[in-house]
């Protein structure tokens, strides 16, 4: 009996064993014919369950330690993610010129073009898109020749301001650049961030890019070129890349190589230290993306250099637009320019269409049909738009400003100087209008704030002998605070000259007291003693019921989209005082400014009255 039972037992471990062996066998030998190791299979399969940043980090130490085939597939993968991540958000609204008839760019180096698809246009000046048309050929060749040979001269000019720092070395053939390196250690602080200082060259590289036409700009991490290539290099590779996207320069000719293999280096690269840059100007933009990507509709890109020009000088700016293939087939486009009105409102001067997979360089100086007049100065809107067969849409904005010519510069300062003489008139006891005027013409330097501390009242008195009045009269006296361009402590400094005694009858601020706020570069993020200097603003409106506040927020030319980053700053800092200070937004005057100097900060000015 009990030998009976065991072979009753035995039996079906036999055959589970029998079968066991060869599924195991088939296992073992579908994982070898992939060639994927554990490691391997695991990030794809992050990638796919769109967990990026852990599947970022398993590709990278994969592309150090892995095989040269798993480093050649996670190369691909990285690329997929950066382009995942970067896809759908929009780069903040620059702003910029307004539109005339758009010229199309010639390729930089003589090179095969594909013709347009399926191109129409429409626009409130039809009139003027169809004479343009139908003019004479050799006004349009007289068009193209004007546009070439100011691009050149924007080149020529990027060319000497990159050449003149040992921090990036070109490699020249024929009068174009066929590869550039950069010293990540002037360009990169720790790991991936940019350094401080290092904008103006970054905005020159990518203008540079701007003025190459549809020329491939492959980018290479630190140590690619000989096959050592560090997680960090990775990571500042991809930070330049994705900086280069934000300038508006299309994901269609921008490419980014982790390993170095397969690549082919020009003879004119005689250095491969740094980050590189290899520039193809035959190579066609890429504009089909297969991915399922995190997006509404078709990818699109789109890019003005410079984001402001002077028409009275000549200037003018290069348009390059996008549109690309969709998973779910063509996609359908249109490329639109808006006036901005002084009431907010748009609107819109011309209109592009077609369908198709699109790439587009032009260039817009500011003036009808090229060679007319010269369309006012202030803010457009330049807008793409692509939709695929569901009817799934993106879009994406950028805005440029036309400068004001010195006239009317010149005019707008004398309106801002009688507003500010007429707000500081008051009418005395007696039924006299009055002034307020100090040795230096204005009451306080500029760049000064008042404080007040709880329960402390009393008229402003400025330098020794105002403190000493003070003094004798036994009355408290609020102090001025100097203000540099760096940021400042908190503690107090001499106020320097005397305010004259009208100044305090008067109880008008005049713009005289104010506060900046800084933000740290190329962010809308407040430093830690700005957040403070908000409290005094809110602490100062307390003590003052019926005065009002000025904010302007400021950003640099060298940052990227700088006139949608001052507005930014300053939309923040007013819900910032509306929201947690509880300050009416009624009290506030809202403007924003682009400084060719470097200032990233909000200046709050006091106004009206005390």
């Amino acid at each position: 009996m009990k030998k009976t039972l065991a072979l009753n037992l035995a039996l079906p471990a036999l055959l589970l064993a029998a079968f066991a062996g060869p599924l195991a066998t088939g296992l073992s030998a579908q994982a070898a014919r992939s060639g994927i190791s554990r490691s391997m299979e695991q990030a794809i399969r992050l990638y796919h369950e769109n967990e990026d940043t852990e599947a970022m980090d398993r590709f990278m130490d994969i592309l150090v330690k892995g095989t040269p085939s798993e480093k050649a597939l996670a190369n691909e993968y990285i690329t997929k993610i950066t382009l995942r991540m970067n896809t759908g958000v929009n780069t903040v609204k620059d702003r910029g010129a307004e539109p005339t008839t758009l010229t199309e760019v010639s390729q930089a180096k003589p090179a095969s073009q594909d013709p347009v698809v399926g191109m129409r246009a429409k626009s409130r000046q039809m009139e003027e898109l169809e004479s343009e048309e139908e003019g004479p050929r050799d006004e349009k060749d007289r068009v193209s020749e004007k546009v070439s040979a100011k691009i050149a001269v924007m080149r020529r000019d990027l060319l000497l301001a990159l050449g003149k720092t040992d921090s990036v070395r070109l490699y020249m053939s024929d009068g174009m650049p066929k590869a550039i390196t950069l010293d990540p250690n002037f360009f990169f602080a720790a790991e991936a961030s940019f350094r401080p200082g290092s904008d103006k060259l970054l905005a020159s590289l990518a203008g540079l890019i701007f003025t190459l036409g549809k020329a491939n700009c492959l980018i290479l991490p630190e140590g690619a070129a000989e096959g050592d290539v560090k997680i960090k290099s990775i990571r500042r590779a991809i930070a330049l890349n994705s900086y280069l996207e934000s300038r508006g320069i299309s994901k269609s000719r921008l490419e980014v190589n982790l390993t170095g293999a397969d690549v082919r280096f020009p003879k004119e690269l005689t250095s491969i230290s740094g980050v590189i840059i290899l520039l193809d100007y035959d190579k066609q933009p890429r504009l089909q993306d297969l991915e399922d990507l995190r997006t509404k509709g078709p990818k699109v890109s789109l890019g003005l250099y410079p984001t402001a020009i002077s028409v009275h000088n000549n200037e003018g700016s290069i348009v390059e637009f996008a549109a690309f293939e969709s998973p779910k087939g063509q996609p359908s486009w249109k490329f639109q320019i808006y006036e901005i009105q002084p009431d907010g409102s748009r609107l819109l001067l011309q209109e592009i269409s077609g369908s198709g997979p699109q790439y587009n360089q032009s260039f817009w100086n500011g003036r009808k049909k090229f060679f007319g007049a010269p369309y006012p100065s202030g803010k457009y809107m330049f807008m793409v738009t692509a939709a695929d067969l569901e009817g799934r849409e993106t879009s994406l904005s950028r805005l440029l400003v036309i400068r004001p010519t010195p006239e009317e510069e010149k005019a707008a300062r004398t309106r801002t100087a009688a507003q500010r003489a007429a707000a500081s008139e008051t009418v005395s006891r007696a039924g006299v209008k009055t002034r307020a005027v100090s040795r230096t013409g204005t009451g306080v330097k500029a760049g000064r704030a008042l404080r007040g501390g709880a329960g402390v009242k009393g008229k402003t008195l400025r330098g020794a002998a105002a403190r000493k009045a003070a003094a004798a009269k036994k009355r408290p006296v609020k102090k001025a605070v100097a203000k540099p361009d760096a940021e400042p402590a908190d503690s107090p400094e001499p106020a320097g000259q005397d305010a004259p005694a009208e100044a305090a009858d008067q109880g008008q601020f005049s713009g005289q007291v104010s506060y900046k706020i800084y933000f740290k570069e190329n962010t809308t993020i407040l430093t830690e003693n700005s957040e403070k200097k908000l409290a005094q603003v809110a602490q100062t409106l307390g003590y003052y019921p019926m005065a009002n506040i000025q904010l302007t927020g400021y950003a640099y030319t060298g940052e990227a989209s700088a006139d949608a980053m001052a507005e930014n700053r300053v939309n923040y800092v007013a819900a910032r005082l509306a929201e947690k200070y509880k300050i009416d937004k009624t009290r506030m005057e809202v403007t924003s400014s682009v400084s060719e100097t470097p200032k990233s900060i909000v200046e709050i000015r006091m106004s009206g009255k005390e």
